[in-house]
């Protein structure tokens, strides 16, 4: 459990550091990778503290999380995102 948890605030800190990449404006497609893996280890952290979860979990969330991640990265936060300052 406790590795899920330090995982998942690896995963939170990259997403964070690929949010500022994005703001700046320079090499989105690099900054849309990070956001992704980004994705993909907090997903993967979740599994982690969870009980008992099932291959399909294991094969499914880190792949949604990494879609999930740029898409809300992209939108909110990125060159015209309404977080954009």
């Amino acid at each position: 459990m406790a590795l899920g948890i330090v995982v998942i605030a690896v995963g939170t800190g990259a997403f964070l550091a690929g949010l500022a990449g994005l703001r700046g404006g320079r090499a989105v497609p690099l900054w849309s990778a990070v956001l992704a893996v980004a994705g993909a280890v907090v997903a993967i952290g979740t599994l982690l503290v969870q009980r008992d979860p099932d291959t399909a979990s294991w094969l499914i969330a880190p792949m949604a999380g990494a879609v999930l991640s740029v898409v809300h990265g992209r939108t909110l936060f990125a060159q015209g995102g309404p977080f954009r300052t």
